[in-house]
């Protein structure tokens, strides 16, 4: 049989504190750039983007989007588990919150390809620049309202 002393029940108790207060620097560490990046890396591999450019990005997007983010307590498990190549956990999610991180996932990475160049470098090596929002500038393009007659 196990003996317990108290000693060995405090070390033990001390133990999970620690861990604890470890767990949670690290989780309340994590910003909206970690979450975007870690999403944008999980669709379209190594992204070779300035953290300007990304702050940039993020701004931007949360800006034209601020409803789309997730909580801030689900971006950070959400980043935790993209970091430790545990994504696949998402599925243990209730399906609302599932939903909503599959919503953020699609406008993150439709808004990324809107507002940076990464479609239009020429290489893959290529560094990724922020480049804001541009009008159309197609100049057989018709903005005018189609007439109902």
């Amino acid at each position: 049989m196990i003996e317990v002393t108290r000693r060995s029940a405090l070390a033990i108790l001390a133990g999970g504190v620690a861990s604890t207060g470890v767990a949670y620097a690290a989780v309340s560490s994590f910003s909206d750039e970690d979450l975007v990046r870690v999403t944008l890396e999980k669709y379209l591999g190594r992204l070779n983007m300035r953290i300007e450019h990304l702050q940039q990005f993020v701004l931007e997007f949360r800006n034209r989007n601020p409803w789309i983010f997730p909580s801030e307590k689900l971006g950070d498990a959400v980043t935790l588990l993209e970091k430790a190549n545990l994504g696949h956990a998402r599925g243990l999610l209730p399906r609302r919150k599932r939903r909503d991180l599959r919503h953020f996932d699609r406008w993150l990475v439709a808004e990324f390809h809107m507002l940076t160049d990464y479609a239009g470098r020429s290489s893959p090596d290529d560094p990724i620049r922020f480049t804001g929002w541009h009008s159309c500038t197609n100049p057989f393009a018709t903005l005018d309202p189609p007439q109902n007659a």
